[in-house]
């Protein structure tokens, strides 16, 4: 009965993780993270995944920092060490087996890409965290984990060839499309 109230909440989870993406506005799109975090904390909790329960219980706390960035405390960037920092003794503190390090790679790898400017970095720095949080979610039975990382990468994979890899197009002088050195 744990297994299936753990699966339902993880689901909850994946269900805001999914939603969060289609919010068009940054404090929406931070909230629904900040409860789908909130929902996998008690997830992890209740399969005794312990690393990836205090690594999405952290991931709630940076959303909630980042949803505040407009505000000067909130605006350092002394925030992605101390979260880095945070997320590496958290690890350590729950360590179980040597997959404990995989969430750590993946948050590690999130915090860093959360700060930058480019999308397209961001989105290539992002793209490791679904196969770490994969195998983990594998590895300690996280069905709604499993589901919300096929997902993640899925669309992580869709954008990068949208966005990054296929060559612009540009308008010629008869306004058809056409790729940029064609």
């Amino acid at each position: 009965m744990d297994n299936l109230l753990a699966q339902l909440i993880g689901f909850g989870g994946t269900a805001l993780t999914i939603i969060a993406y289609q919010q068009n506005k940054r404090k929406n799109i931070l909230l629904c993270t900040v409860i789908s975090a909130s929902l996998f904390t008690i997830h992890f909790i209740l399969l005794g995944a312990y690393t990836g329960a205090i690594m999405n219980l952290l991931a709630g706390l940076r959303s909630l920092v980042f949803m505040n960035n407009t505000k000067k405390w909130a605006r350092s960037k002394v925030w992605v060490a101390v979260f880095m920092i945070v997320y590496t003794v958290a690890c350590i503190a729950t360590w179980d087996k040597w997959y404990s390090v995989l969430p750590l790679i993946a948050m590690l790898l999130t915090t860093i890409s959360n700060w930058m400017q480019s999308e397209k970095k961001i989105r290539f720095l992002t793209f490791p965290n679904s196969p770490c949080w994969l195998v983990y979610n594998i590895l300690n039975g996280s069905v709604a984990g499993i589901i919300t990382e096929i997902f993640v990468m899925s669309s992580l994979i869709i954008a990068i060839i949208r966005f990054d890899l296929r060559k612009p197009k540009v308008k010629n002088e008869v306004g058809d499309e056409v790729n940029v050195n064609s």
